[in-house]
């Protein structure tokens, strides 16, 4: 069984229906998988030579997405910072963001990484992305140049080439939404 995060703030909450986020007050609550980094819990009446076996041989019950092996969304929060930081350091990239609410804007992108990082589709509640980039008239060069940057962000963050991989290819595929 996974553990409930908050949606907002990403808090993970070991109770089976959590009525309020302790960190933020939020109601909205999803299910996860458990962690890919958390330590594996094992019956005390089995023994551990006995528990790696069963670890052997037995399926994973569920896949964990890429959303829950990095983290959720205070690892994807941090992630945002550091690519819109490197993005407004290069003038070309930044004239984009002119007069947009820049933090209205870290949280959309939170949700949206989030998404193509495997958490529930239904969560990211944003425009469509044709209708969010059409009056910005951007170009191949940058959307190039915003994915490198993503990708220099993912990886200076410790995350696997196969996930980048995974993650950039979805970007990818966001490509023809998001051009001229």
């Amino acid at each position: 069984m996974g553990v409930m995060v908050c949606q907002k703030c990403g808090l993970p909450d070991s109770s089976p229906k959590p009525l309020r986020c302790a960190k933020c007050g939020a109601k909205d609550f999803y299910e996860s998988a458990p962690s890919a980094f958390a330590p594996k819990k094992i019956d005390a009446s089995v023994s551990t030579a006995a528990a790696i076996d069963q670890e052997k041989t037995s399926a994973p019950a569920e896949t964990v997405t890429l959303f829950d092996k990095y983290g959720g969304v205070p690892t994807i929060a941090k992630l945002v910072r550091s690519f819109h930081k490197e993005i407004m350091l290069r003038p070309h990239l930044a004239a984009y963001f002119d007069g947009i609410d820049l933090e209205h804007l870290a949280e959309h992108t939170v949700k949206y990484i989030a998404y193509v990082m495997g958490k529930p589709a239904e969560i990211y509640t944003g425009r469509d992305m044709y209708t969010a980039h059409a009056k910005y008239h951007i170009h191949g060069i940058h959307f190039d140049e915003v994915a490198d940057v993503l990708k220099d962000t993912l990886t200076h963050a410790g995350v696997a080439k196969a996930d980048i991989d995974t993650i950039m290819k979805r970007v990818e595929g966001l490509r023809e939404m998001i051009i001229v």
